[in-house]
């Protein structure tokens, strides 16, 4: 089989996945995700299609995988999946490793996520103003395939989504999150900037909880005076059948609820994956996961992948036809020009016969 039938086959598989993942059949989309993985992985000990090509084909199957287990509830597997399909935890590429990453957020697997994180971060090392991928030859030589270098924009995207996102904000362990970023492997000015955001975060959580505090110590005192008898201070502006110390248990309910809350109730929204919606388009149904978000994800990751596959299928369309023109001169020109000359056949007489041999 030729690279490019080959090509064309492994992209039919892909889209075959990602047909089933809209489609509802999660489980046959990671079967079908996995079995291209390994026909890509083959495809590569072989040297059979260009790497680059066959590095963004298991992209796309990688995609597919995480958003079906999600669907199945088997975010706990998540990433031992794609450690089997590249080879490694820090092989795998930013983008899918950062959906898999939120996704396991969401589903609340923290205690996972802290070793994965440590162990994604910790395998790149910057030089000459890129990471590269500790350990990156050894794992592409047993056919994995893998990009080795990764952009400061992509490294910094990963750091970011782990300290401020999941320690800070998720886990509330800023402090943990500002000594990682201070012995990262970090430029500079990503450093700083990344430590401001710490930081800031930092100040706003203590000042949130000191004003919890004050509220809750000001409302135990309210209550404590009324149950001795003591009439309760009442504001001015207050009004004269609700006693001062219920709005202020009140407040101090609200302002005092569990901190994982209020993480929860802000963090929820970003990240919507829960339950389905079916979608009729003429014969057509889909199941999408609800939530404003998430259907606008995956509205956006279908429409974004479809347009590239279609690109890159025109692309490698427009470079056979060229590719085929080109040869095609060039054959000509050595046709042309490979004829062997006389130089002297304009000057030289035609021989003729002697005479009286007729």
């Amino acid at each position: 089989m030729g690279a490019s039938a080959q090509e064309s086959g492994l992209w039919k598989q892909i889209d075959d996945a990602e047909y089933y993942l809209v489609s509802g059949s999660f489980e046959q989309a990671v079967s079908t995700a996995l079995c291209v993985a390994d026909q890509i992985r083959m495809a590569s000990l072989e040297n059979a299609c260009d790497h680059r090509e066959l590095l963004e084909m298991l992209e796309s199957a990688g995609m597919v995988l995480v958003q079906a287990l999600k669907e199945l509830r088997r975010t706990s597997e998540m990433f031992v999946q794609l450690k089997t399909m590249f080879g490694s935890v820090a092989s795998v590429p930013v983008k899918v490793f950062l959906t898999g990453a939120t996704m396991q957020m969401a589903a609340g697997s923290g205690s996972d996520l802290t070793s994965i994180f440590e162990e994604y971060l910790a395998k790149w090392r910057y030089t000459d103003e890129v990471y590269v991928l500790d350990g990156g030859q050894d794992i592409s030589s047993n056919g994995f395939v893998i990009t080795s270098v990764m952009s400061t924009e992509q490294y910094l995207e990963v750091a970011e989504l782990y300290t401020v996102t999941f320690l800070s904000i998720v886990s509330q362990e800023s402090e943990t999150a500002i000594t990682w970023a201070e012995k990262a492997e970090l430029t500079q000015k990503d450093r700083q900037n990344l430590l401001n955001k710490l930081q800031a975060l930092q100040s706003a959580a203590k000042k949130n909880s000191s004003t919890a505090l004050g509220v809750k110590q000001t409302a135990e005192r309210n209550i404590s005076t009324s149950t001795n008898g003591s009439v309760p201070s009442v504001h001015e502006d207050a009004p004269n059948t609700v006693p001062a110390y219920n709005g202020l248990k009140k407040g101090s309910q609200e302002k005092n609820q569990p901190s994982i809350q209020r993480v929860t109730n802000q963090f929820d929204p970003m990240f919507w994956w829960f339950h389905l919606v079916r979608v009729r388009l003429g014969k057509i149904h889909i199941v999408l996961p609800s939530g404003k978000l998430m259907l606008l994800f995956s509205l956006l990751f279908s429409t974004v992948f479809l347009l590239r596959r279609k690109t890159a299928g025109l692309k490698r369309t427009v470079f056979r036809h060229a590719s085929s023109l080109r040869r095609a001169f060039f054959d000509a020109l050595q046709l042309a020009f490979s004829v062997q000359m006389n130089p002297l056949a304009a000057v030289q007489q035609v021989p003729q016969a002697p005479r009286g041999s007729w």
